[in-house]
């Protein structure tokens, strides 16, 4: 008969020997959540929504914003919605660089009418964690 001890030393010696296969990285526990840095639009910026005669569309705005992770950043996902809280658009940026721990992006919009929109940006990590921007709003006058 095998004792309680002689059973938990083949255990703990079982269990020390599968931790030995586990690389650094492997064993890396990603627990911390990205960090995001907004760059456009601003908050509360005023665009033209149209210019009239030879463009008539309205003026382009820059939707900027860095994700930035320990790990490694999967994708950025941007959110515009009207002032009904309709979504105009709704956006995933995958990291496809050779830089794990950033990603930039840098997209343009244009409203298609006069509003108030919202935008939020979500940045994703390759754990799944995940950081929400506070919305910024931007109007077309």
């Amino acid at each position: 008969m095998i004792s309680e001890k002689a059973i938990l030393g083949i255990c703990l010696l079982f269990c020390l020997a599968c931790f030995g296969c586990i690389t650094e990285e492997e064993g890396k526990l990603d627990i911390n959540d990205p960090v995001i840095d907004i760059r456009s639009p601003a908050i509360n910026q005023t665009y033209v929504a149209e210019w009239g005669g030879a463009w008539p569309e309205g003026e382009p705005v820059l939707l900027e914003a860095k994700g930035m992770d320990d790990v490694k950043v999967e994708s950025i996902q941007v959110t515009i919605s009207n002032s009904k809280g309709d979504i105009v658009l709704d956006k995933v940026f995958e990291n496809l660089t050779d830089n794990d721990l950033e990603l930039t992006l840098s997209e343009s919009f244009t409203a298609k009418q006069v509003d108030v929109y919202s935008v939020v940006f979500i940045v994703i990590d390759s754990s799944g964690n995940r950081t929400t921007s506070n919305a910024r709003t931007f109007s077309y006058v």
